[in-house]
């Protein structure tokens, strides 16, 4: 008989999201009033984008890219020699990126991304964060991802999760973002 108090005794499940999702596509066309910020490109009248939804779990390695890739263009903004980074900013990469990762992997987990013409949706085991394009300060286009970057933080959004369809509507959707 096996002991009940022991560390290893199942837990319960206490995942929140649900077992299956049902999508309605809108039938008409969105009203005039409601049109999109300017910069942000729009469907033709009559016609209608399905948002893109993917869900992601970020692999230590594809985190280390974006980091690195953003690190050259952060120290390229500032004037700062980045052709040749030296054994001190790749020590650090080295050191400190993995345990920053695996506490945000801890506390986020998987992110479900929606992301459609007016906003990005991210739902997270932190909760659901809605980030309209309007208040987007860049986005980085990488080697192996989108970075979302608002004043907060970013985002990164791996080219992996998106069809050569889906990255021409996301290209169309946020041209009016300032590119960095």
């Amino acid at each position: 008989m096996g002991c009940m108090f022991s560390f290893f005794h199942p837990r319960p499940v206490t995942d929140s999201r649900p077992v299956a999702e049902h999508s309605v596509r809108q039938t008409r066309p969105a009203l005039p009033a409601l049109a999109a910020a300017p910069g942000i490109a729009t469907p033709a009248p009559g016609t209608t984008h399905p948002p893109i939804r993917f869900t992601v779990d970020y692999g230590l390695r594809e985190y280390i890219a974006v980091v690195h890739e953003h690190l050259s263009t952060v120290l390229a903004e500032r004037g700062l020699a980045h052709e040749r980074q030296g054994l001190c900013i790749r020590l650090m990469l080295a050191l400190l990126i993995p345990p920053i990762f695996f506490l945000k992997r801890w506390r986020i987990g998987s992110c479900r991304f929606e992301i459609d013409g007016q906003r990005l949706t991210r739902r997270s085991r932190s909760g659901v964060l809605t980030l309209p394009w309007n208040e987007v300060a860049a986005l980085h286009r990488y080697s192996g991802a989108y970075l979302v970057a608002t004043r907060r933080g970013a985002m990164p959004l791996p080219y992996r999760c998106f069809s050569a369809g889906e990255r021409r509507r996301f290209d169309a959707w946020t041209a009016g973002i300032r590119p960095a």
